[in-house]
């Protein structure tokens, strides 16, 4: 009887069909980028898992724009459990002068309001109450030319990234200022290398009556958000995706 040797055993054990052709470099990357597609469409489709209504509290990012933007998001702030959404990351960008001033009033009356709460202990409060800021470039200035544009976004794409990734949140919230699209993306990236699995949730303005603003159907077409909501039912039919609520403010 012939034993067989080890070099015999590893050449038997190949798999039929693989030559040292496939093995290539150019082989693997489009493996690779094979994978990184499906893990792309995965992610565009398949909706993050969803936490549990009495979980924990979810570690949440709120894009501020400007103007109304800002007020419509603080309306729906205080629609919302702080206990249930904490800590909280505000992103603005840093051409913004007055949204910090607005954040910080909002904190401080969610603050006030806890304290004041017989069934939050100091634990909660503290959890609750938390909060913290990041500044990030806009993409992009009103009358900036197209040149200058790309530069920007790159600069601010970085930022909004690095923020992403830094806090790892379940939840981000956003309603139309163009500084949430790169912070929506770094929210995207971050699901596909299984970073953090944020779920997106973008609120159309009620400004916005017969279509969306150009954030919004960037979100809607790419599914960069998993909701999308509207406020006019006239938009909710022209964009089946997207959910009417109601009415913010």
């Amino acid at each position: 009887e012939t034993t067989m040797g080890w070099t015999e055993v590893v050449e038997t054990a190949g798999s039929p069909g693989v030559t040292p052709e496939m093995m290539t470099p150019r082989f693997l990357v489009a493996v690779l980028v094979a994978i990184l597609a499906l893990r792309v469409l995965h992610v565009a489709f398949a909706p993050p898992p969803r936490r549990p209504v009495h979980g924990p509290p979810l570690r949440t990012m709120i894009v501020l724009g400007s103007g109304g933007h800002t007020a419509e998001m603080f309306a729906l702030l205080r629609a919302l459990s702080p206990r249930r959404y904490a800590p909280r990351h505000y992103v603005i960008a840093d051409t913004d002068g007055t949204s910090l001033v607005k954040a910080e009033a909002h904190e401080a009356a969610v603050g006030e309001a806890l304290a004041e709460a017989s069934d939050v202990d100091d634990d909660e409060l503290a959890t609750a109450s938390e909060y913290s800021v990041t500044r990030i470039p806009r993409a992009r200035e009103v009358g900036q030319g197209w040149v200058h544009s790309f530069f920007t976004t790159m600069r601010a794409m970085f930022s909004a990234f690095r923020a992403v990734f830094a806090e790892k949140p379940d939840a981000v919230l956003c309603n139309g200022p163009g500084t949430c699209v790169p912070i929506v993306a770094g929210a995207f990236v971050s699901r596909v290398f299984a970073v953090a699995s944020p779920a997106v949730v973008y609120v159309e303005s009620a400004a916005r009556t017969k279509t969306m603003s150009l954030t919004g159907r960037i979100l809607y077409a790419t599914r960069l958000a998993d909701e999308v909501f509207v406020q006019w039912e006239g938009l909710a039919r022209r964009y089946p995706r997207a959910k009417y609520a109601g009415r913010v403010c």
